[in-house]
């Protein structure tokens, strides 16, 4: 649920309290709202995503950056590892819907030692495998709360404001659960409200239509975020998709890949033009010395998670016949006829 979704939820619960007539007709209009704003997209909400989604901008102004333009998909996330305070760290995360982003798994889970027998969250508490099911579990709620969201970090103020964040109010891990293995996996993040609509600057990737969209040799580019001179820059590099090394874990979910230049620590999300749209393949797990043989999660292994649990499941753009603008229209027609029929 996002912060909209909280509110409705709890002005739900408040007007239970009164058992008037337009009270009970007010907590059926929440209901319905909530519906559509809250949790997993709507088929008119996902269809918008995929009509609108991989598209870089082509400004009358060109960004001080340019790959703010190219990459206008590209999030910033903090997270905290350790019980309360913690050690805090910055990486990169990426836009895939209005409210949905996917990050690197280790951000929120991880080992304790060598024999990979015992995971902790990042508060510390120990995972309990019991909870993932069919690669997926959800994340404990005093985790979520160690994650937030920048969605404002190209540098152009006037174009993206500044110092944008968004909490995380819902998440899941996607990956192996077995004890003895390393998590080896992806995050799928809920923020508390939309990105601002109608801003051009926030557009969300596209997501694979096949669990394997990748083939050795395929160009792909890097997203990623850089830090310079307190500065942090979106950026975007070449790479090119390898065979994993024999040193390198291999997972069915498993990608590899070479990158022209390196840039470390920030994580990164590798994203290949598909039928003419950037699209999301692979999350950074680890690197080498020089990028050389990186090895990555593939996105599009989860494909039917991220629609199950995020309504993130069109992937052409016909058209559909209610749009998410008729869908407001349609609210206030519907809470008319409930507040005065």
């Amino acid at each position: 649920m996002n912060y909209t979704c909280s509110l409705l939820i709890f002005t739900s619960t408040f007007l239970l309290l009164f058992k008037t007539r337009v009270m009970l007709k007010l907590i059926i209009f929440f209901a319905i709202v909530s519906s559509v704003f809250c949790g997993k997209l709507s088929e008119e909400f996902d269809a918008e995503r995929a009509e609108m989604c991989g598209r870089s901008l082509t400004p009358e102004k060109p960004s001080s950056n340019p790959p703010d333009d190219k990459v206008p998909w590209a999030m910033a996330i903090n997270y905290v590892q350790g019980r309360d305070n913690g050690t805090e760290y910055y990486g990169s995360s990426i836009l895939v819907s209005a409210r949905h982003v996917v990050a690197p798994g280790f951000m929120a889970i991880r080992e304790t030692d060598n024999t990979f027998k015992q995971w902790v969250w990042a508060d510390e508490t120990i995972v309990d495998f019991a909870t993932c099911q069919e690669n997926k579990m959800e994340i404990p709620k005093k985790v979520l709360k160690k994650l937030k969201i920048w969605i404002s970090i190209c540098q152009d103020v006037e174009q993206c404001g500044t110092h944008i964040a968004r909490s995380v109010i819902q998440g899941w891990y996607l990956g192996n659960c077995q004890p003895g293995e390393v998590p080896f996996g992806i995050l799928l993040l809920e923020i508390s409200s939309n990105v601002p609509q109608n801003e051009p600057f926030f557009v969300p990737v596209c997501l694979p239509a096949e669990k394997k969209p990748l083939f050795i040799g395929d160009a792909v580019h890097f997203d990623s975020l850089d830090v310079k001179n307190g500065k942090t820059l979106i950026t975007s590099v070449p790479a090119k998709i390898q065979k994993c090394g024999a040193n390198i874990g291999r997972f069915v979910q498993s990608v590899c890949s070479t990158r022209e230049s390196c840039v470390q620590g920030r994580a990164g999300t590798l994203v290949k033009k598909i039928d003419g749209r950037e699209t999301g393949v692979a999350v950074l797990y680890n690197y080498e010395a020089g990028c050389k043989n990186d090895h990555y999660v593939s996105i599009g292994f989860f494909k039917d998670d991220l629609c199950s649990l995020a309504g993130i499941c069109k992937t052409t753009t016909e058209p559909v016949e209610t749009s998410s603008k008729q869908s407001l229209q349609f609210l206030l027609a519907t809470v008319f006829v409930i507040l005065f029929l």
